[in-house]
């Protein structure tokens, strides 16, 4: 006859959820996570709008620069690829970049952002061409970075702001 071993304790397992000490390990990984999704989601925002910026970039320069191969003055390329860029970075920025679609709200808000970028840039360019004799092509790749600069805050701070 074979002896029956008594049943010992059940041991404390530690991966049940009713371990206090598991919790408490938990909850200080989760708040560590939620610490620094903040600054993840910046990062990846960030990135994106870098990329999509410089596939809009390419676009709004790359009707600037046709336009002034046809000979168009360099501030009315300028009006010029800005509006036919608008509605392109319209949809790239909002959807790719901040997720949204917008509504009339934003759209109007985008537009008056694109207004004051336009007016910087203008005004830049112009300096750029008259007081320091850049040709159009070279004066307005130099306002490029004050351009993205610009929109970049203004499209994070008020057109696409989060209540």
């Amino acid at each position: 006859m074979k002896k029956r071993r008594k049943p010992s304790k059940p041991r404390y397992n530690r991966t049940r959820r009713s371990d206090p000490l598991l919790k408490s390990r938990r909850r200080g990984i989760k708040q560590a996570n939620n610490q620094t999704e903040p600054s993840r989601s910046k990062i990846n925002l960030i990135a994106r709008f870098i990329g999509v910026g410089l596939l809009n970039t390419a676009v709004g320069y790359g009707i600037y620069a046709i336009l002034i191969l046809l000979t168009v003055p360099y501030l009315a390329a300028l009006l010029m690829a800005t509006v036919m860029g608008v509605i392109f970075n319209y949809f790239s920025i909002g959807r790719l970049v901040f997720k949204s679609r917008g509504g009339r709200i934003v759209f109007v808000k985008f537009i008056a952002a694109y207004g004051v970028v336009y007016a910087i840039n203008a005004a830049s360019l112009d300096v750029l061409i008259k007081h320091f004799q850049f040709n159009p092509y070279i004066g307005q790749a130099l306002c490029v970075p004050l351009s993205v600069i610009i929109s970049w805050l203004l499209m994070n701070n008020w057109v696409y702001k989060k209540d």
